[in-house]
């Protein structure tokens, strides 16, 4: 997987989080659901966040080399990029259906 993909993943997280759950992501439970190393998920956070999709605080310390962060929200762009299919594969460079989720680590919602 490459950064771009890894992070188009972790958006799509964020985006089911916010519109089923009305939770937020946060290092512990991106850890717990998706299983990747620290490292893979904070270099994802940050790209999302650097593309200006995501909204976060970066705080002191990390969780197993995820820099705590706190969300915030997802952005406008975040979800018209997570809502429109063409574009969501332009900038992720995979196809998504929001009807069935599946990620790469193995979970799929709805």
């Amino acid at each position: 997987m490459t950064i771009k993909s890894d992070a188009g993943e972790i958006l799509l997280f964020i985006y089911d989080c916010y519109v089923n759950d009305n939770d937020s992501a946060n290092p512990e439970k991106l850890l717990d659901t998706t299983k990747w190393e620290g490292n893979r998920i904070d270099r994802a956070i940050k790209y999302l966040k650097d593309i200006g999709v995501i909204d976060i605080i970066l705080t002191l310390g990390n969780l197993k080399g995820i820099q705590h962060f706190i969300l915030k929200k997802i952005t406008p762009m975040g979800i018209n990029i997570v809502e429109n299919q063409p574009e969501f594969k332009r900038n992720f460079g995979f196809e998504v259906n929001l009807g069935l989720l599946k990620f790469s680590w193995g979970a799929s919602e709805k």
